[in-house]
């Protein structure tokens, strides 16, 4: 469990290879304030962390690893790696 809740990252832009390699990381906790907006650079963030469950049981996917499951998890109409915490 990774809890990243106080994190506000609406000004990173940078997000490459973030999680990647975190092969015991299953759950990432998030708050609204953790936004990719402004990431211009968000490739293999998740590469090989192949244990990750979304908060709404999105599985980790080897063809998602970029910064498109970089959000919470919204099922499948808007799936991500993310378990907001509440």
């Amino acid at each position: 469990i990774l809890d990243l809740n106080s994190f506000n990252t609406s000004k990173v832009t940078n997000m490459n290879a973030m999680f990647m390699n975190c092969t015991n990381l299953k759950t990432i906790f998030v708050s609204d304030k953790f936004t990719t907006d402004a990431v211009t650079r968000g490739s293999n963030v998740f590469l090989k962390s192949t244990n990750l469950i979304g908060g709404a049981g999105t599985v980790y996917d080897a063809n998602h690893v970029d910064k498109e499951y970089a959000r919470v998890d919204g099922g499948t109409s808007s799936p991500g790696y993310f378990t907001l915490k509440q």
